[in-house]
């Protein structure tokens, strides 16, 4: 029984993108050639190997494995130790023979597609796995078009990745791999609206807060007694202004004048101030 892979992902990079023969340094049109160091331990191996299909199924296409003793076969970072190890030498051995490296040829074809359907595999994208703390370096030329090595934090490449297309390179010629007591970089996440509101309702309190900790106005035990003089004051007002009505009111005076001057003064009859 193997032992279990590890888990955790290697970072991945975008080199380039598959191209037509005469772009790609000569060789089939539209293919990937991946090296792994061969001292590698095997479990790093098939780490790469499983990042990598990883990699390619998040944007819908898998790895396609096309020499002839294993064409057609597809890697699946979710088979069993044993059938990843039956694949991983299959597909190696049925590379011609590079020293010192794993050599692998393989299409990306759209998962729901065979790499012969038109439009599968052309102007794909092409990935390398990063070593934590180490680096990407690109470049161009011979019979291995755009290419790009992973180097480990020693300065050791361990990845290779080539025949990408010499009119589509990427346009950093070095990339760094963040540590391995880093984090990967990720995108920011986008604030949501919640988020926004509640970062508006901060802004408005926080004056507020700014204000009432530097008052220092009337208390409002203040405010009260003000508040009952001016009731007693209007209240004394009112007093006074009834008593002056009641001065100031005429009256009838009886008279001579004929019964109905006698009746009206009897009556009392009056007209009241204008309180306006």
């Amino acid at each position: 029984m193997l032992q279990a892979e590890i888990s955790q992902y290697l970072p991945t990079y975008r080199s380039g993108f598959t191209g037509p023969s005469e772009r790609i340094g000569g060789s089939s049109p539209y293919h990937i050639d991946l090296k792994i160091l061969s001292s590698l331990p095997y479990e790093e191996k098939i780490r790469a190997l499983d990042s990598l299909a990883n990699q390619y199924k998040s944007i819908g296409r898998a790895i396609e494995f096309s020499n002839q003793a294993v064409s057609g076969q597809r890697w699946d970072p979710n088979a069993t130790p044993e059938q990843k190890k039956a694949l991983f030498e299959a597909a190696t051995a049925a590379h011609r023979p590079r020293p010192g490296w794993d050599p692998l040829d393989f299409y990306v074809p759209f998962a729901n597609k065979s790499r012969f359907d038109t439009g599968a595999v052309e102007g794909a994208s092409i990935y390398i796995p990063g070593v934590p703390g180490g680096k990407i370096t690109r470049g161009s030329g011979g019979d291995y078009g755009f290419f790009s090595e992973s180097v480990d934090p020693s300065g050791r490449v361990v990845f290779r990745v080539g025949h990408g297309d010499i009119n589509r390179p990427e346009e950093q010629g070095e990339v760094l791999v963040a540590g391995g007591d880093q984090p990967i970089p990720t995108d920011k996440p986008k604030k949501t609206a919640d988020d926004l509101l509640l970062e508006k309702l901060e802004q408005l309190l926080k004056p507020k807060q700014e204000i009432g900790s530097s008052y220092a106005g009337p208390s409002e035990e203040q405010f009260t007694k003000a508040a009952e003089m001016i009731d007693q004051a209007t209240l004394k007002l009112l007093s006074d202004n009834m008593k002056e009505k009641e001065v100031e009111q005429p009256t009838y005076v009886p008279s001579t004048a004929g019964p109905l001057a006698a009746a009206m003064a009897q009556k009392g009859f009056l007209t009241p101030k204008s309180l306006i």
